[in-house]
């Protein structure tokens, strides 16, 4: 009888103890019914406001972070950096300025950091308008060959120079160079090149769209980039953006977004394309599957 007591006695006490205590573990190493492991904590993305199309890729990114269903806090700023500096930054971490940045993909960038494969343009970064003179507009009436401006050093002067295309770098307003002669026309983006004829008219600079051709870079994707060691924010991208994809909400956005609608509406106007492979693209960018793509030729 005493034994018994004794046993009740004891057992009570560490029942009580048990629920007093604040460990949710007990002493088998097992959780207590209720508990809950803490909430992980938020991961910071500081981003910037510039590049391509920022307001449509500014809400891909916060859907991509909102789909892959873990915390996060996006910091948005306004200033205007310098692509150079921009991805100086991005090589450091905890800069405090940026952690994501979306550049058109090239070896380099890819060689550098962690891109995140799923285009969010679905290619229309590669379908290439021309801003002519009125010159070049009745030298391509007449399938006379152009001469193209392009920046120094571009990425996509190699791949026009590889399709047997004249290029003219130069260090000057572009759309200058175009309009007094200097180069017969500049591919630009569909994403882009509204507004910045637009400003080029503005300025007093005559330059148009051309009506009759557009050119289309294969394989050539804008892309999410982030730093090497960040993988946690790679891997949150990657995983809500086919997410997006796999609930509909990435092509809802798409198709719905005005910069993208009119960026497609460029493609639906009879132009003749020509379409020119991408001698620099990786392995894997070629192996992007069509459904992340548009059908552009």
């Amino acid at each position: 009888m005493c034994l018994a007591v004794a046993f009740l006695s004891v057992t009570s006490w560490a029942v009580t103890a048990l629920a007093a205590s604040d460990d949710p573990v007990d002493a088998g190493g097992l959780a207590m019914p209720g508990a809950s492991a803490p909430a992980p904590t938020p991961l910071v993305v500081h981003a910037l406001n510039q590049g391509t199309a920022p307001a449509y890729v500014l809400k891909v990114l916060k859907l991509a972070l909102d789909k892959s269903g873990r915390p996060y806090v996006l910091k948005v700023d306004t200033h205007t950096l310098p692509t150079t500096q921009v991805l100086r930054l991005l090589e450091q971490p905890d800069n405090g300025t940026v952690d994501v940045y979306w550049l058109p993909t090239a070896p380099a960038l890819e060689a550098h950091f962690q891109p995140v494969r799923v285009p969010l343009d679905r290619g229309l970064m590669g379908y290439r308008l021309l801003a002519v003179n009125e010159a070049a507009q009745a030298k391509i009436s007449a399938g006379t060959p152009l001469s193209l401006a392009q920046g120094p050093g571009w990425p996509e002067a190699h791949l026009l120079r590889a399709a047997g295309q004249t290029v003219h770098e130069t260090a000057g307003n572009l759309y200058n160079e175009v309009a007094t002669g200097g180069a017969d026309a500049v591919p630009r983006s569909s994403l882009d090149i509204d507004q910045e004829v637009e400003r080029a008219n503005e300025a007093g600079v005559p330059v148009t769209v051309a009506r009759d051709i557009a050119l289309l870079y294969r394989d050539f994707y804008l892309y999410f980039f982030v730093a090497k060691h960040n993988d946690r924010l790679a891997d949150m991208l990657q995983d809500g953006l086919y997410q997006a994809y796999a609930d509909g909400s990435f092509m809802a956005l798409f198709r719905n977004d005005p910069q993208i609608r009119a960026a497609l509406a460029y493609t639906h106007q009879g132009r003749r394309v020509l379409a020119l492979p991408n001698p620099d693209a990786t392995t894997p960018t070629r192996a992007i599957a069509a459904s992340l793509t548009e059908s552009l030729e």
